[in-house]
């Protein structure tokens, strides 16, 4: 066999900063049985002419060992030129991506290889990888080898491994389903089966490439540390690269919907949302009479890229509006790909509710669910047209209330029952704030986890769900203002803010009850009612000079506005009194008293 060395290739090959070089993708080995012993080597590799330095090896070192991994011959094979790989997509419908250039070039030879039991091992080895690579360890210390196993006669006679039929493709688009032919021939008609594999480590950037004369490893991070690099093709078995998991794996190299191969047929498939370049390994197996007697190993990098549509539509409106049937309508397609739009507003009785306005104005018939779509045009391909379809809910005016209940004459637990008159199919988020510097935010019916962190004096605690949320104040005595405000999230004009009367905490037993009020409603001593825990049992009146009932109550949280029969009273004096207990059979307490109105 002629070994091709050109010695001035080799120090050229240096001089242009090679020892770092990032470029290698991909490739694979092949041979084929021409007869009489020999067989054509080849060997096709991918580079990145983008952001790669290097070109391609010329030449191209392949060695030949035995199958207990002895040194045999090298074949020094020379470049032919090369192709740049099409920027093809599966997708007529998307704008491929410009910046990336992938190119290939195969190298051809043929050798005398007489049949030895065990076989041959055919391999080529190189550095590097692009050093970005997402989904193995120390990508620029892992780089890459090719090889391929020629079997022994006590496996068959003669053989010719599968080639695959397509050129794999340099990018594949993010969020996108990617379908690829990734099938082989096979020269002697035996069965073909495919599945993933973990592609091989190679050279690393200490020595990048198989030399004729030892020299010294450039510095690198890599390990293990050599004193020289290899002046012969370094020999099996060869290591695997390292997964950077537990992201990645071979059961998930590209992020998103798992690459998969179909066994049979070859074909990939995935949907890879993380865009970045990625390594993988696909592996065509040949059967001969049902045993498996050699393989073909591609090994290649991707790169997924963003791929915009010719038409994308997109538009943004409120989830739930209350209050008004007007909606505005914003319009995000992509302007510089499509500019004539429609609109249909989903109002099923009537034809008329669509517009082709970019960002159109509807006013609704009435309440409810409403199904709209946008339909963005693409300029001179009706077939990539495009459409994006929402869903609003009108709603009547947005309003809330809250009532509070305690125990009888436990003064400091109160628990808040709210109510809400929500849309159909939404949830309002709550925001508490109990007047102690205490407050709770969370959604309707989540169960409170237990005593949130919040600022102020954090003396209270709280349980239940954000909606009947049940407070404890600090003990002792003292008058809080509790405040609910309520909404539903990415709304408009669904919210609202209500503020509790005042809580009046005390010990068990306690009554106070004012001597004076002004219901001048401004918000300051407007009601007159008796202050002090809830009472099991509880009955409160107030009666004029002359005896004649003006107010009465069961309810220790209500109170007399001064007015009789929906009129404000005349300012003057007024007699009252209260009779209460904590329970049944508890000891009842009887006052009575006068208190003075003031306008």
């Amino acid at each position: 066999m002629v070994k091709k060395l050109h010695l001035f290739l080799i120090f050229h090959f240096f001089s242009i900063f090679l020892l770092k070089a990032t470029h290698i993708v991909g490739g694979e080995m092949n041979y084929k049985y021409l007869g009489n012993d020999k067989y054509e080597i080849r060997l096709t590799m991918y580079r990145d002419c983008y952001v790669g330095v290097p070109p391609f090896d010329n030449p191209a070192v392949v060695g030949i060992f035995d199958q207990n991994f002895t040194f045999i011959d090298s074949i020094w094979m020379n470049f032919l030129g090369l192709d740049t790989l099409p920027p093809e997509i599966n997708d007529p419908c998307v704008i491929p991506p410009t910046d990336f250039c992938y190119e290939v070039t195969t190298y051809i030879d043929t050798i005398t290889l007489p049949p030895i039991p065990g076989g041959y091992i055919i391999s080529y080895q190189r550095c590097c990888r692009n050093q970005n690579i997402l989904n193995i360890i120390s990508p620029m210390c892992a780089g890459a080898t090719y090889w391929a196993h020629i079997p022994g006669p006590e496996i068959v006679a003669v053989n010719s491994n599968p080639v695959f039929k397509n050129w794999p493709p340099p990018f594949i688009c993010a969020n996108k389903l990617w379908v690829f032919d990734n099938s082989a021939i096979d020269y002697d008609g035996d069965s073909l089966a495919y599945e993933l594999y973990t592609p091989y480590t190679g050279l690393d950037a200490a020595c990048p490439i198989v030399t004729t004369t030892p020299i010294a490893p450039s510095p690198t991070t890599c390990s293990p540390v050599v004193s020289t690099c290899p002046n012969l093709p370094v020999p099996p078995p060869f290591t695997t690269v390292t997964w950077n998991a537990p992201t990645y794996g071979l059961s998930n190299v590209l992020g998103g919907v798992p690459l998969a191969v179909d066994p049979i047929t070859g074909q990939l498939t995935a949907v890879p949302n993380t865009l970045g370049y990625f390594v993988f390994g696909i592996k065509c197996k040949e059967y001969r009479n049902g045993v498996l007697i050699s393989e073909t190993l591609r090994d290649f990098q991707l790169i997924v890229k963003p791929c915009p549509s010719i038409a994308a539509a997109a538009a943004t409106a409120p989830d739930v509006i209350c209050g008004t049937n007007a909606v505005s309508f914003l319009n995000n397609s992509d302007s510089t790909i499509s500019n004539s739009y429609y609109w249909d507003f989903g109002v099923q009785s009537i034809n008329s509710d669509t517009s082709t306005v970019k960002d159109p104005t509807y006013v609704y018939p009435d309440t409810g669910l409403y199904n709209y779509y946008l339909v963005a045009y693409a300029i001179g391909n009706p077939a990539c047209n495009d459409t994006f379809a929402g869903t609003i809910t009108l709603s009547d005016e947005f309003n809330g209330t809250f009532s509070l209940i305690t125990e009888p004459c436990v003064a400091n637990v109160f628990t808040f029952y709210s109510n809400v008159n929500s849309p159909t199919g939404t949830t309002p988020q709550y925001v508490w704030n109990f007047g102690d510097g205490y407050s709770l935010t969370g959604f309707a019916n989540g169960t409170i986890p237990g005593p949130p962190s919040s600022p102020g004096n954090n003396n209270g605690t709280s349980s239940g769900t954000y909606s009947i949320p049940t407070h404890t104040y600090p003990a002792g005595s003292g008058s809080y203002s509790a405040i609910l405000m309520v909404g539903i999230p990415g709304s408009v004009n669904c919210f609202d803010t209500i503020t509790s009367n005042q809580i009046t905490i005390g010990n068990p037993g306690d009554l106070f009850v004012p001597n004076t009020f002004t219901p001048n409603n401004d918000g300051k001593n407007d009601i007159f009612r008796v202050r002090g825990p809830a009472y099991g049992k509880f009955y409160f009146a107030v009666y004029n000079r002359w005896g004649q009932l003006m107010f009465e109550t069961n309810d220790p949280t209500q109170g007399w506005d001064g007015n009789f029969n929906g009129e404000p009273s005349d300012p003057g004096v007024f007699g009252w009194y209260v009779r209460a207990s904590c329970g049944e059979g508890q000891k009842e307490i009887f006052q009575k008293g006068s208190v003075t109105l003031i306008r």
